[in-house]
Formats: structure tokens, sequence, C-alpha cells
């Protein structure tokens, strides 16, 4: 299950797979679902392997559902444009970095995170009052590369979400650069993930399993992956389900 799917998509695939059946594996999709981050839409086709059997009136639920996110890493500058990057020259007194730009940017996976490199250029920034009023010194110029790990976890057993993995990293072509305002503004990286976090948290960017009388089920892990250069994202969902989840489930597809 895609960790952006939204709270229709596991519903969705346990209803494909026709709950009222008897013990069988059946393999479902693709369903693409749209969904968005940081403003930007993206569409994610979802396959899943659902093993079940039926136990008295309730039926065990085995599912492992695969998101590609393909159109994600598409995208990825148009949302790496969207993230709250340093962007005031006298957000405080002294020393500070603005991003001017963001020029490229890539999503890629390694290992069980994803990653976001951006690269683009930065302006470093003094800042004084003179009589009252905000005075900027242009230090230098400078190119930036930006990266962020991000990784998925569950909050509850019943939802998966999105943060930023230990920190973002900011590097810039001259250390002086870096150094410079760090020396006045404390730790750069620090500062980035927060506000990163931040927006990750606001938008929301996570996947539910809806809340339905007689569905029991958990979310056990979900990770990113790679199939050559692609980025997909694996859930597995296990649990059980009574007869009358089915028509919770399909009220629930109908809203």
């Amino acid at each position: 299950m895609s960790p952006f799917a939204g709270r229709r998509a596991i519903a969705a695939l346990l209803v494909l797979a026709g709950l009222s059946l008897p013990a069988r594996a059946l393999d479902i999709g693709p369903q693409t679902v749209p969904v968005k981050i940081l403003g930007v839409t993206v569409d994610i086709p979802i396959t899943a392997s659902l093993d079940m059997h039926t136990d008295a009136d309730r039926m065990a639920v085995n599912l492992v559902a695969t998101g590609d996110l393909k159109d994600l890493q598409d995208k990825a500058l148009e949302i790496a444009k969207r993230l709250p990057l340093p962007d005031d020259a006298c957000r405080h007194k002294g020393a500070n970095l603005v991003v001017n730009s963001v020029d490229d940017a890539h999503i890629r996976a390694d290992g069980d995170t994803a990653v976001l490199d951006i690269s683009g250029h930065v302006t470093a920034w003094a800042c004084a009052k003179v009589l009252g009023q905000k005075v900027k010194t242009k230090i230098a110029t400078d190119t930036i590369s930006i990266i962020i790990p991000v990784e998925l976890y569950t909050p509850t057993p019943r939802q998966v979400a999105l943060r930023v993995k230990g920190q973002a990293d900011i590097r810039t072509g001259h250390p002086e650069t870096l150094a410079a305002a760090s020396a006045i503004l404390g730790d750069v990286n620090a500062q980035l993930t927060q506000a990163i976090a931040k927006a990750l948290e606001s938008d929301k960017a996570q996947a539910v399993v809806p809340d339905i009388p007689g569905l029991d089920v958990k979310i056990d892990r979900a990770d990113f992956a790679e199939n050559q250069g692609s980025l997909l994202v694996k859930t597995h969902v296990q649990g059980r389900a009574t007869s009358d989840a089915v028509s919770g489930l399909l009220e629930y597809l109908k809203r």
C-alpha cells in the first residue's frame, strides 16, 4: 500500500478480492490512486496479492500491496520546489542562507529508505539593524545540494505515515559559505529537518485502514524498495474480517 494512497485504497483492495469467497490467493490490480503530495497530484498504480481463508463467520486476511512511485519520481522537481527551504535573508540577526533556486531533483531508493536529492543555488547574507532598519549585505553566492532521507513508519497499527529519517544534509560548493551561516544560526541541517518534518505532518502524507466494525486488521510493516531504478512501496496487512465488515467496506467505498 502506498503511504500516500489515502483511506480508500486498502478497503478497495479487500473488497475487490471478494471476502465472501472460500480459501484462495488472489492477485489484484493495478488500481491507480491519485494523491497529493505538498499540493502536487501524483498517480500511484497499486497491485496486491491477497491470501485468505474462512473461519466460521470470520475471514483471515493476509495482504501484500505494492505501489509504483514512478510518477512521484517524475515529479520530483515540482515537489522539491514546494519544500519549506530557507528564503528569508533577514530571518535572524547575522548570517542567513537563502535558497535562490531549486534547479534539479531526484527521488531514489536506498534500502528501505527513499532519498530526495536536490541541487540549486544559494546566497549567504549578513543582516543587521541600522537606525532601526534591517540592512542586508550579500556575503557570497554558491551552489547547494540537499539530501533528504524519508522513511515510512506506523504511528498506530492501522496507519502508515512519512517522516524525515535522521537529518536532512546541506552541502555547499564552498564549506565557508555554510560555516558563515552556521556560526550564528546553529545547526542549519537540523533546522531544515524540522521545517520539512512539519511540512510532511501538515500535509498528512499517510494511509489509514478505515475504522469499520468487524474489520480487525493491522499494518505489519511498510517499506520503500527499488525495481530497476523505479521506487516502490510495499505494505503488509493482516488480520480478520466478519461478513458484516464486507457490507461496511462497500458502504465506505460509495462515499
